[in-house]
């Protein structure tokens, strides 16, 4: 039984749930209590924290830590979910161009009320809200003040298709600027891939895959070494 208290910085793969995420590496640790620190969809990949024993206590300490992403947005395409993984529900022939997209990025500069996607973990009277829209109910939502510090745009990757580096508040979704983004440039887009490279001070490089930790190789920061926010 692993009796350390603290966090693991994961490099959580494509396609897994940050839950299965947990459920895994308890199977290999079997810490008393662990638990993530802050959702990651499944689509995305990169930096989940993960509590081990007394660490699952500071979940607060990064509930709103600042995160930066990398994503890529296609415009021209919507999807129910916001991603890759939904069905198609809007298509627009509008080209976007480099100078298009610079200019909207310093639009989405600063503190907004972003609503979140319906295709999401929030709670509506204690069930998620992905649940809800998969049984085809109607979701209301409330949008929430997030706060975004910057919106590079790495270049184009392909038609219509760019790449962003953004940095933003806890509780951000990415795939509601993509959705809010197009709508600004009179068009519709869809969230290609994401990849979260950086939670407060801990960034990709500090981090570990989950074959790491099934071979014990891997880098465990104990509490008394996580600063605290005052």
């Amino acid at each position: 039984m692993f009796d350390k208290d603290g966090i693991i910085v994961l490099n959580k793969p494509t396609g897994m749930s940050s839950n299965k995420a947990v459920q895994i590496v308890k199977s290999m640790l079997k810490p008393k209590k662990i638990g993530h620190m802050g959702t990651l969809d499944p689509l995305g990949s990169g930096v989940l924290i993960l509590g081990i024993n007394k660490g699952t206590k500071l979940f607060d300490r990064f509930l709103n830590e600042t995160k930066t992403y990398r994503t890529i947005f296609y415009f021209g395409k919507e999807t129910d979910t916001l991603d890759s993984e939904g069905k198609i529900i809007n298509t627009c022939d509008r080209v976007v161009s480099i100078s298009d997209v610079d200019l909207v990025c310093k639009k989405f500069i600063g503190e907004f009320d972003q609503l979140p996607p319906i295709y999401s973990a929030k709670k509506i009277n204690g069930k998620k809200a992905y649940e809800l829209a998969r049984k085809g109910e109607e979701v209301k939502l409330r949008p929430r003040r997030v706060t975004i510090y910057d919106i590079k745009n790495l270049g184009m990757v392909a038609g219509n298709t760019y790449a962003f580096e953004i940095t933003c508040s806890g509780g951000t979704y990415i795939r509601s600027i993509c959705r809010d983004m197009s709508n600004k440039l009179s068009t519709c887009a869809t969230m290609l891939a994401i990849i979260r490279t950086r939670c407060g001070e801990y960034d990709i490089s500090r981090s570990c895959t989950l074959e790491d930790i099934k071979v014990g190789s891997f880098n465990f920061i104990e509490t008394k070494e996580v600063k605290v926010n005052e």
